[in-house]
């Protein structure tokens, strides 16, 4: 049966105008400015993140970032200087490289967002957000107290009042800036779920892998890593036990989101 009526909106809420979707009009360009620190973990402790279809790596290699983001819609390219808080937002991403069959990617497992149109991105393409408080350092070279040989960046995440994870990162002021930022490059994977209302219809549960184009990457500066999870209520990210912290980075990134992912399998209904 047809819709009596088209609706718009590349999201929920969707209306015949679509003006209150959370989601803006697809391709996004996005960038971040952000605090990254690499681990390695138990592989068993690993896969307990990881969807059907994706296995850790025998090394366990993981990453928590924590960046301050910049979104700008093609749909809407203004509304970065004329609604800056519809343009910018805090994000701290859990994720684990893996693999699916041969190829190795990259599987953002836990993702935490300061702002509910981020959450709607999440659901088109299967990114594991929530809403949390979300909070780095803003490193700003002007500021007295960055004047010694060496300083310290950290960043927090918290919900309901109960801290998840801290991070810092210790740099030495004239440490060499590098090229390219240690792990393996290739494939993002997505796992898409949508819960089934009703007992007629399968739930969707999907596998992809998304390219991004557009990708930049400047001012990567290492530095020594530190990782603290915490046991609050409704989260897991103490199921990771102890991590090897194995280096710590600043960076800023650039890349464009699209509808380019590619479906790898579908499980919905097996």
């Amino acid at each position: 049966m047809q819709a009596e009526k088209p609706w718009a909106g590349q999201s929920w809420p969707r209306t015949a105008s679509g003006r209150s979707s959370l989601v803006e009009p697809l391709p996004h360009h996005i960038s971040c400015d952000a605090l990254h620190v690499n681990f390695r973990a138990d592989p068993a402790r690993v896969a307990h993140f990881l969807p059907p279809g994706l296995e850790p790596l025998d090394t366990g290699d993981g990453w928590v970032m924590i960046a301050e983001m910049a979104k700008v819609s093609t749909g809407n390219p203004e509304q970065m200087w004329r609604d800056p808080a519809r343009s910018s937002y805090n994000e701290c991403v859990l994720g684990f490289y893996c693999r699916f069959g041969d190829r190795i990617g990259r599987y953002s497992a836990l993702v935490w967002v300061d702002r509910d149109w981020s959450l709607g991105m999440g659901a088109i393409f299967g990114w594991g957000k929530r809403l949390a408080s979300v909070d780095r350092t803003r490193f700003q070279s002007t500021n007295p107290a960055f004047s010694g040989s060496s300083y310290r960046l950290g960043g927090t995440v918290t919900r309901h009042g109960h801290p998840v994870l801290r991070m810092s990162i210790d740099f030495d002021k004239d440490g060499e800036v590098v090229k390219s930022l240690p792990g393996h490059g290739g494939s993002t994977f997505l796992y898409r779920y949508i819960a089934s209302p009703g007992p007629d219809v399968a739930d969707v549960e999907q596998l992809f892998e998304l390219p991004f184009t557009n990708v930049s990457m400047g001012e990567i500066r290492p530095g020594r890593g530190e990782i603290e999870f915490f046991d609050a209520e409704d989260e897991e990210v103490t199921v990771l036990g102890t991590v090897e912290v194995t280096g710590g980075f600043s960076y800023q990134r650039g890349w464009t989101t699209d509808r380019t992912a590619r479906l790898l399998h579908d499980y919905s209904g097996e």
